[in-house]
């Protein structure tokens, strides 16, 4: 399966292509101890990351988790999750910042650029090489969604199978129980792209900076300007959403439907609506918000879309540049 899925990428962006071949053997240029030291510390770091989502979920391990599984699942992973897609967003960035000052410190940016397909086929392998290396982060944050769309699946059978019913009661607009169904699968589709073609958005960015500033100190001074700015805009939705919800922010309907479509595309990649109990609080407070899923689809897929826009742009930046 993952053959046949490997053939329908193109060939600068498949393992065996020798550049990204050459820029991932760089990146595993390091003795056995040190990898064994960085897998031993990613693995300390994931226990400490849901050991405190346990201890917050529990309110320090006083209380259970949630009334349910999937409530006690949604507790104690929220925030391990959002911090591990805080760094995937970072490490994209990081991954492609400096791409240009790269090469050119080893004299071979100008040589790369003299070639019809150089910087063309080095920005792009550059690009693909940030999934290889992220793969392990997008794995860990794939599966917790998958876990919790599971989760969704079973709450669906509750109530003999008319727990949907029981959600779309009173939302607006009136919808079936199998139109319901069916925009919940959108959010779930949309819940496993979004990783994804964020991290693609990021690593796109981070070409383009490289290509427009080329000086190591401005490029990095730029990236830690975005990562701050990133988080302060994931820390202003997370805070604006759950006033929200707690009654504390009132809005209007359109208002609140961009601020909760805004807080699941930019602040936790639509993680908070994949429990059923605050998504269909957010269905029933807001107006034609059971059409999120459908909005944050959309929004994976233009997200996909700017991210090549971009990288092409780079490419041509970088192909004119002198």
């Amino acid at each position: 399966m993952m053959q046949r899925f490997a053939t329908q990428l193109p060939p600068w962006a498949r393992s065996d292509h020798p550049i990204l071949r050459y820029e991932l053997g760089r990146a595993r240029q390091v003795n056995r101890r040190t990898r064994y030291l960085r897998v031993a510390g990613a693995a300390l770091v994931l226990v400490l990351l849901f050991w405190g989502g346990y201890a917050i979920a529990t309110g320090l391990f006083q209380n259970a988790p949630g009334q349910n599984l999937t409530e006690g699942m949604m507790a104690v992973a929220f925030w391990p999750t959002l911090a591990l897609q805080v760094l995937l967003q970072m490490a994209a960035l990081t991954l492609t910042v400096n791409t240009v000052s790269e090469q050119k410190r080893r004299l071979t940016w100008d040589n790369l650029r003299a070639t019809e397909t150089g910087a063309n086929l080095t920005l792009r392998t550059r690009w693909a090489t940030v999934y290889y290396r992220l793969m392990p982060l997008l794995a860990i944050v794939t599966v917790i969604r998958a876990v919790l769309i599971v989760g969704i699946l079973i709450d669906l059978t509750a109530f003999q199978g008319r727990y949907i019913d029981l959600l779309i009661n009173n939302v607006t607009p009136d919808v079936s129980p199998v139109v319901g169904a069916l925009l919940l699968a959108f959010l779930m589709t949309a819940s496993l792209l979004l990783p994804f073609t964020s991290v693609g958005l990021d690593a796109s960015i981070g070409l383009l900076i490289s290509v427009t500033v080329q000086q190591r100190v401005y490029s990095v001074m730029m990236q830690m300007v975005i990562i701050l700015l990133r988080l302060v805009v994931v820390v202003a939705l997370l805070v604006g959403a759950t006033q929200f919800i707690q009654g504390d922010l009132p809005l209007s309907d359109g208002a609140a439907w961009a601020l909760m479509g805004a807080f699941a595309g930019f602040g936790d990649w639509g993680l908070s609506y994949l429990h059923l109990g605050f998504y269909s609080e957010v269905w029933a407070t807001i107006p034609y918000a059971i059409l999120l899923g459908v909005a944050l689809l959309a929004f994976a897929m233009l997200e996909s879309l700017v991210s090549e826009w971009l990288l092409a742009f780079a490419i041509r930046r970088a192909e004119r540049m002198g």
